[in-house]
């Protein structure tokens, strides 16, 4: 497995998105990709999956961003990956979920110090490109309605101008 992640942290190709201040329809766009992820996801639809929850970690959304990470561990709907898996894995990190934290931490543990120092600027290159501060959106745990289990839920926050119209 170390060999697979030194080798293609430097193969992999990082496909830029970018988004300032997100518009409504965005918001609309990122909430929508991540259900259609979603629901192809229980419908084992794995290709439709990744199409949807790459739109939505490219978006920003948590959620999605730790989806597509076990999608690229376990070889669902695209070739097993496990330097993608744990680039998405750092990126969904950022929100405070501990289990997802602990994925992403056994992968680390894995590696080389020399694996990690290759792979940090690709890690940053994707919190810089996909992270919550870049794609503007902010995450908190909720229990659904007649549920104590807390879920994270990730919000794309609307520009302000958005907001006024």
């Amino acid at each position: 497995m170390k060999n697979l992640l030194i080798c293609a942290a430097f193969a992999t190709g990082l496909a830029g998105f970018n988004a300032n201040a997100a518009s409504a329809i965005e918001v609309e766009n990122y909430e929508r990709a991540y259900e259609l992820g979603n629901a192809a996801i229980k419908n084992e639809n794995y290709d439709k999956a990744y199409t949807h929850l790459r739109a939505a970690s490219e978006m920003g959304n948590k959620v999605a961003q730790f989806s597509l990470a076990l999608m690229y561990m376990e070889g669902k709907g695209v070739k097993q990956n496990y330097t993608e898996a744990y680039l998405w894995l750092n990126v969904a990190s950022e929100a405070d979920e501990r289990k997802w934290r602990k994925v992403r931490d056994q992968i680390k543990d894995a590696l080389s110090e020399q694996q990690k120092v290759a792979l940090q600027p690709y890690v940053d290159d994707y919190l810089g490109k996909y992270g919550a501060e870049a794609q503007e959106v902010s995450c908190y745990k909720k229990a659904p309605t007649g549920s104590r289990i807390k879920r994270m839920t990730c919000v794309k926050q609307i520009d302000a101008h958005e907001r006024r119209l």
